[in-house]
């Protein structure tokens, strides 16, 4: 079996480590172009992250702290959001899971020495799918032709056109940010959350990590403008006392998902699937999820011509629900509003009325609402008390009446 990776990002090296472990025989091609950088900004992950990683590549978080400035991470900070703009700490649940900050590029790094691929440096100029084989041409002429191929190049041009109508994706507008202005700092005392504070035009996320800090300013372009997050964010940090901090320009990014992630013969995975704003961390987590799928179906189908149709069609009808529910968790959090009251908060109070209208998105939301309902019947805030499991299975796991995720979350 010959299966092509084809990008050199987070998700590529994800796609690549992972194969290289659960299909030791396969011929694994990896392809990127080397001159194309990854994004390098601090990361923040959900617990899932942790456990592929130790799974895949024995690698713990001893390895991360050492190569890659990592530190644990234990949830979220929220300040100034909701209607009483009060600070609460979101904790992983249950209480023994942790995540990880890390730098990302220093990540792709290590992960790459648990990779057993050829590693082909060239750029992809197309990619087509017969009823047995993928075909990807490389621009230098040469064409490979595979069983498999995970296409993780990163977001489609046609998911970053502005208001762009293509039956292949779907645009979840009802995130309301799109960009984000980036800088490092000095290392801070923040430990062990990543932070989000929300500011008049959107919000401001901090990751803590060995020897400096990761911080992103997250905005809508169509309702302030580059140089109003600038002040606000000098605004900020001023009133923090930061006193210096490295620019590391500036990231527009589509909140979309392509209609159908597999084809019978090609997985997209990472951002050239879907991207959805990471106040979760939860591009990482969706990578990791495509991929562990995207390796049972092949092993069941194995080199054998896709042709039902049915299961192709309900592989991506599971994939779309998991993004589309994970997508308006996010919204959820901007539905409830902030402190602030500016346009950029008018338009983020209207999300879900926006997913209300989606005929891909309606049909959760009624599920959300009973997790909802049900996460309102917990202890509340007092949840980021419980530091050990023992207490945490005593008291809090009696009160639990949905055993199942919506999307990447628990009520």
């Amino acid at each position: 079996m010959k299966i092509a990776i084809l990008g050199g990002g987070t998700a590529g090296f994800i796609a690549a480590s992972h194969l290289t472990k659960t299909v030791p025989d396969a011929e694994l091609l990896h392809i990127y172009d080397s001159r194309i950088p990854t994004i390098g900004v601090g990361e923040g992950t959900t617990p899932r992250f942790p456990q592929w990683l130790k799974h895949t590549t024995g690698l713990g978080f001893s390895d991360l702290q050492e190569h890659c400035g990592a530190t644990l991470k234990t949830g979220t900070r929220f300040e100034g959001w909701g209607a009483n703009g009060q600070t609460f700490h979101n904790r992983f649940q249950p209480s023994r899971l942790i995540g990880y900050h890390f730098d990302a590029s220093r990540v792709v790094s290590l992960v790459a020495k648990h990779v057993r691929a050829q590693h082909i440096d060239a750029r992809v100029g197309s990619l087509k799918t017969t009823e047995t084989h993928a075909h990807v041409g490389l621009e230098d002429g040469a064409t490979h032709e595979c069983d498999y191929v995970f296409d993780a190049r990163g977001f489609p041009r046609s998911a970053q056109t502005k208001d762009a109508i293509n039956d292949e994706l779907i645009q979840m507008d009802w995130i309301p940010t799109g960009r984000a202005i980036l800088r490092r700092l000095p290392a801070s005392n923040l430990s062990g959350v990543t932070r989000a504070v929300a500011r008049p035009h959107g919000w401001i996320f901090q990751i803590p990590l060995n020897g400096a800090t990761s911080c992103g300013y997250l905005f809508n372009s169509n309702v302030n403008s580059d140089d109003d997050i600038e002040a606000d964010f000098t605004a900020f940090l001023n009133s923090e006392s930061v006193p210096e901090w490295e620019q590391r320009g500036a990231l527009s990014f589509p909140n979309f998902m392509r209609r159908d992630l597999f084809d019978g013969r090609v997985f997209s995975i990472g951002n050239a699937a879907s991207f959805i704003e990471p106040l979760e961390a939860t591009s990482i987590g969706a990578s990791i999820l495509q991929v562990r799928a995207a390796q049972r179906w092949i092993a069941d189908a194995s080199t054998e011509p896709s042709n039902d149709t049915a299961a192709v069609a309900g592989w991506n009808r599971t994939m779309r629900s998991y993004i589309l529910r994970n997508s308006l968790f996010v919204a959820w959090h901007y539905a409830c509003g902030s402190r602030w009251d500016t346009p950029f908060w008018d338009l983020a109070r209207s999300c879900m009325e926006r997913a209300q209208n989606s005929k891909d998105a309606r049909p959760h939301l009624e599920q959300m609402n009973t997790f909802i309902d049900a996460g309102r019947a917990l202890p509340g805030l007092s949840l980021a008390g419980y530091d050990n499991q023992e207490g945490w299975d005593r008291e809090v796991l009696p009160l639990l009446t949905l055993y199942e995720p919506f999307g990447n979350f628990s009520e």
